[in-house]
């Protein structure tokens, strides 16, 4: 009886240990070996991850690229599902873009942000209630408004970061390196902060008089601005955002992290930061009428936009306005704002940097084509630098970005059975989509592509299968221009390659038009007044490290002042 007992004892157990592995989706590829353990890819993706510093980039390496294939699972433990990750960027683009009704979101993703920013436009499933908020934020990328108000604040501050760079160059560093993703994130968040809530942080200018007093062996006679406070506030969610997203569990570590003081320390902070600005537009739109507040072109930052808008909205169904210091929809969409708006552009003009002094050919040609374009010792204004045409500069921002891989990847969930390059993918099942354009994509059956897909490359073409497919590990601008046969002149092509940098379709990047046009006048300006040297060995590396976004782990630049 004992004998039996114990047997029965032990089937069990045995089905239960068999009951811990890994779960995969029937016909799409997976590491065999993997499938042999309870842990499935975790052991190598963790050792991925410690050698790298990134988190998305293993994902793919010990799936997709151990395979040589495009599309793969990551397997994990029974109790969560499988990823699938896809790595053709046509295809990407083409889900992104295309197929908005079979992929939204993924549940992953959203649980990164919703416990902090739980009414963010980055926390939500696409929703009317997402519709409704996405509207009520659209004029602050119109064209228009952001020319209008929008860039001078990025003008202005290129300028303070160049007086900035001039010192450390002429006086401190001299020809030595010196780092510059710190002074980035100053002039990212002070931008940021200035277009959003109206109020100049002075970030930048602090740090101008700080070294100025350095460099005369005087202490400092001011307080530092109070945006210094905010900086840190930015710095604390940032960094703790990208730590609970490392965890085994990360929506758990998100909410354990709101009950924190530190949390509520960055809550109250902005809070009182923001309500300062946002009494003075209700102020200024309250007593207005309706038709005055739909005429007024007035508006000072997007903030007050926004809060325009929301009047309106409210005169017209005979409601009194809420009060936007305590509207969580209005705040979280600004934390969001404020902390993705910066962070994501400092690190990109970190790697441009990275690449000037990398590529210094491509370097002295961009300058040539900007002074060409800008003849004369002053600087060109805003209005100038975003009107000219200058199709090398066009190419090498893009390709800056594409080589970058700032935001690596993303996240998406099947809302309906489909399929992906002929697998079957189920309902549910999540997607990582790689953005990083940084080799050539191996070839596949082009019958297995989806419908959207096959239209868009008889439209324009399979751009991989021509020169400027190729050699995609370097940086060349010109894979980006085309030249007429006739008049042999060259014009940017957008199309060249997909552009996924900032994602794409309704769930892109909500500040792509903001992100251009400032990477824009950054570059011409520094371009035109710098030039960016060769560095030591050490600090030559292009590796990255990875929290929210990806940025060189060694952001150094040494320059001659022009």
């Amino acid at each position: 009886m004992l004998c039996y007992i114990l047997l029965g004892f032990s089937s069990i157990l045995l089905v239960l240990w068999h009951k811990l592995y890994p779960k995969q989706y029937p016909g799409i590829p997976y590491v065999e070996a993997s499938a042999r353990r309870i842990s499935g890819d975790i052991p190598d993706l963790m050792r991925a991850i410690q050698a790298t510093d990134e988190v998305t980039n293993p994902m793919f390496a010990v799936s997709s690229q151990k395979l040589g294939i495009p599309v793969a699972q990551v397997l994990f433990p029974r109790f969560r599902k499988p990823l699938i990750v896809v790595e053709d960027p046509l295809e990407v683009e083409d889900i992104i873009v295309r197929r908005h009704n079979e992929f939204d979101k993924a549940p992953t993703a959203v649980e990164v942000f919703a416990p902090m920013f739980p009414r963010g436009t980055l926390s939500q499933y696409t929703t009317p209630e997402l519709k409704a908020q996405k509207r009520l934020w659209a004029d602050t990328m119109h064209v228009d408004f952001l020319r209008k108000v929008v860039a001078p604040h990025i003008h202005k501050t290129t300028l303070e970061l160049l007086g900035l760079w001039r010192l450390k160059a002429s006086v401190l560093y001299q020809d030595q390196p010196f780092e510059v993703h710190e002074d980035f994130k100053n002039a990212t968040l002070d931008i940021v902060w200035a277009s959003l809530i109206g109020e100049e942080p002075g970030l930048t200018r602090f740090e101008i008089k700080k070294l100025r007093a350095q460099i005369s062996g005087d202490k400092i006679q001011e307080q530092e601005p109070r945006s210094t406070f905010v900086k840190a506030e930015m710095a604390y969610i940032s960094q703790a955002i990208a730590r609970n997203a490392k965890t085994p569990m990360p929506t758990w570590a998100q909410k354990l992290e709101t009950y924190t003081p530190r949390y509520r320390k960055f809550r109250s902070t902005v809070i009182s930061e923001v309500a300062r600005a946002m009494k003075k537009a209700v102020d200024r739109y309250g007593h207005l009428e309706t038709g005055m507040l739909e005429a007024d072109d007035s508006a000072t930052c997007m903030m007050g936009l926004v809060l325009r808008r929301q009047i309106i909205e409210a005169k017209k169904a005979g409601k009194a306005p809420t009060d936007p210091t305590t509207d969580p929809n209005m705040l979280d969409e600004m934390f969001i704002m404020l902390v993705g708006g910066h962070d994501s552009t400092a690190n990109a003009l970190a790697w441009f940097v990275k690449f000037m002094e990398m590529y210094p050919a491509v370097q002295s040609e961009l300058r040539l084509a900007l002074k060409s374009a800008f003849p004369g010792p002053d600087p060109p204004t805003v209005d100038r630098i975003l009107s000219a045409e200058i199709p090398y500069l066009d190419g090498t921002l893009e390709e800056s970005l594409r080589l970058a891989g700032t935001s690596k990847g993303s996240l998406r969930q099947a809302v309906v059975d489909t399929e992906i390059l002929g697998y079957k993918v189920p309902k549910g099942a999540e997607i990582l989509l790689n953005f990083h354009i940084n080799y050539t994509p191996r070839s596949i059956d082009e019958s297995k592509r989806s419908p959207g897909c096959r239209a868009a490359i008889a439209k324009h073409g399979n751009c991989f299968s021509g020169a400027t497919g190729r050699g995609l590990a370097s940086f060349e601008p010109r894979r980006w221009l085309v030249k007429d046969e006739n008049t042999g002149k060259e014009t940017f092509n957008p199309y060249a390659l997909p552009s996924l940098a900032f994602g794409g379709g309704y769930r892109g990047c909500f500040g792509r038009k903001l992100a251009t046009i400032e990477f824009r006048i950054v570059a011409v300006l520094l371009i035109l007044n710098l030039e960016f040297l060769e560095l030591p060995e050490h600090l030559r590396t292009m590796r990255a490290s990875e929290k929210l976004f990806r940025h060189p782990e060694m952001p150094f630049a040494r320059v001659k002042v022009l």
